[in-house]
């Protein structure tokens, strides 16, 4: 609504300035704001002083005064995929609030777990991790699902930009609520009754969001959202896992000794499981995959596992790592995505290396503008 009326607030010179300096910066480009402050490149909705006073404008249904137009024309710095964008200093820079709000709102019900505990040997209980997701392909006319992800709203899934670069046009069907991948019906055993899971949801996908930073030869940046074609109504075997979303919960990642990786060990070979797996994960320093990768390991990743086997060899390419938190002050705790399967782990029962993970909390800010710049 901000958006549309941009224009009529502080003036058209604006919008043909913007024209003129969009080419100059890409989103969260660095710059320097007209005060001199050192900055991003963001949308308007993650500038906490921009928002507050086009807010306050278009509720008094006055234009912004000429002094801050002037301000606004000068640390405009694009605009990508129709929003415009701002220097906004790094201090005033907030995740997206359009999709803060619906992350906040009493009616998203994240991160329900039934149980910390598997089942059989690494199996989880059927319904249990209800934001699982499997990434359906088409290889050689034949149907195969390759990696996996993670629900995070009706709309969108959280997957590793490996499962999706140079894959585009075989990447085509997300799967919601799958258990066991060769029966039709997923059911159990309580006592004389049998309880049965919902069918599973197959659903298109409407745009692949592969992060504009993405370094496809050292694996960085390996971040990617699936917008589905169709919001997908949440029932008990489909819900969305938590995100990171709080400076608190961005610090626990680093602090949670034992991880869970949930999948089908789905890999670029294809799923090597049929049905849905768990196993637990240690956290390791950064400089145990420093040795094992021989290179620099930054805050954008997390080094977990290795040494006993039980490793991600059971999750999936593009899947959660995941670990029970406090999150926004609720009793329970909800199992929050802390981390994406990236890097080192499709080598299962083989060399037990710990593997990279895509550090989720640090990409929360793409994660929130890319989806409010695409549609909620």
């Amino acid at each position: 609504m901000i958006g549309s009326s941009l224009a009529v607030l502080y003036g058209i010179a604006l919008v043909s300035a913007m024209g003129v300096q969009s080419a100059r910066a890409a989103y969260a480009d660095e710059c320097q704001t007209p005060d001199g402050d050192q900055g991003q490149c963001m949308p308007f909705s993650s500038c906490r002083n921009i928002e507050e006073r086009l807010l306050q404008a278009q509720k008094s249904g006055q234009k912004v005064p000429p002094d801050y137009a002037s301000y606004l024309q000068k640390a405009s710095c694009g605009e990508f995929n129709g929003v415009r964008h701002f220097c906004c200093a790094a201090a005033q820079i907030q995740h997206n609030s359009k999709v803060m709000n619906v992350f906040k709102d009493e009616g998203f019900d994240c991160g329900n777990f039934l149980s910390q505990r598997v089942a059989n040997g690494y199996e989880v209980k059927l319904s249990s991790r209800p934001w699982m997701a499997l990434l359906r392909y088409n290889q050689f006319g034949e149907s195969k699902f390759l990696c996996g992800g993670a629900m995070i709203s009706d709309r969108y899934i959280l997957t590793a930009a490996h499962c999706v670069y140079g894959l585009q046009d075989a990447l085509y069907e997300i799967r919601l609520g799958e258990h066991r991948i060769s029966t039709d019906e997923d059911c159990r055993q309580q006592g004389r009754k049998k309880k049965c899971a919902p069918p599973v949801v197959d659903v298109g996908i409407e745009k692949q969001l592969i992060h504009e930073k993405y370094d496809n030869r050292h694996i960085m940046n390996d971040i990617a959202l699936l917008r589905l074609s169709k919001s997908v109504p949440f029932q008990k075997h489909i819900k969305p896992i938590c995100l990171p979303i709080t400076d608190e919960l961005k610090q626990q990642a680093e602090q949670i000794s034992t991880y869970f990786v949930t999948g089908w060990g789905t890999t670029e070979n294809g799923s090597s499981s049929d049905v849905l797996l768990q196993a637990n994960v240690p956290l390791q320093p950064r400089s145990a995959c420093s040795q094992a990768y021989r290179r620099a390991v930054p805050s954008t990743q997390l080094c977990v596992g290795g040494g006993d086997l039980q490793d991600s060899c059971k999750g999936d390419s593009g899947g959660p790592l995941q670990a029970p938190a406090k999150y926004l002050g609720e009793f329970a705790p909800k199992m929050v995505e802390f981390g994406i399967v990236s890097q080192g782990v499709v080598t299962c029962g083989q060399i037990s290396l710990p593997g990279l993970y895509t550090n989720v909390g640090e990409y929360v800010q793409w994660i929130t503008d890319t989806m409010a710049a695409n549609g909620l």
